[in-house]
């Protein structure tokens, strides 16, 4: 019986492992909704929930401050409100949008987009700027899980929900 229950998990786990959304084209065309943001080894913010947990490093360093970790909690739960507001849109044409991100006074911003299978990297290029960035992408329990570019300090990723077309 063991024999049977372990083949029967093993069989699952592979199909389970196979059945996970590869990054695609295809794959990422529509509308994706802000979800969730995760900063490594700092803090995790779950915007459909309005909960946000900070790693054990912040919590020492605000006790060791004398800062309430609840009410730090609560500002940066502020702070992060306008996330709320950041859709990404990539359309069919291989154009995207990016709505409400506020990046720096710029506003929304538009472009180009490629996508690398293999890498499960996007490309994308920036219309006004020509700017260039290279995000590493995947799906977490499909959700798009957007690796951030960072030029220093700790790596981000933006998690990002299919939204209704």
């Amino acid at each position: 019986m063991k024999k049977i229950l372990l083949s029967l998990v093993f069989a699952t786990s592979i199909f389970t492992v196979q059945a996970q959304t590869k990054v695609t084209k295809n794959a990422i065309i529509g509308k994706w909704e802000f979800a969730a943001m995760n900063v490594d080894a700092m803090l995790y913010y779950d915007i459909e929930k309005d909960s946000i947990s900070l790693s054990p490093a912040i919590l020492t360093q605000l006790a060791s401050s004398g800062a309430d970790s609840a009410s730090a909690a609560e500002m940066m739960k502020g702070q992060f409100a306008a996330l709320k507001e950041v859709l990404f849109v990539f359309n069919a044409d291989g154009t995207y949008t990016i709505t409400g991100s506020g990046d720096k006074g710029g506003g929304d911003e538009s472009g180009t987009f490629t996508v690398d299978e293999a890498t499960q990297t996007i490309f994308m290029t920036n219309k006004k700027k020509g700017e260039k960035k290279d995000i590493k992408a995947s799906f977490i329990k499909e959700r798009l899980a957007l690796g951030m570019p960072a030029d220093s300090g700790p790596k981000s990723t933006l998690e990002f929900k299919k939204g209704k077309d």
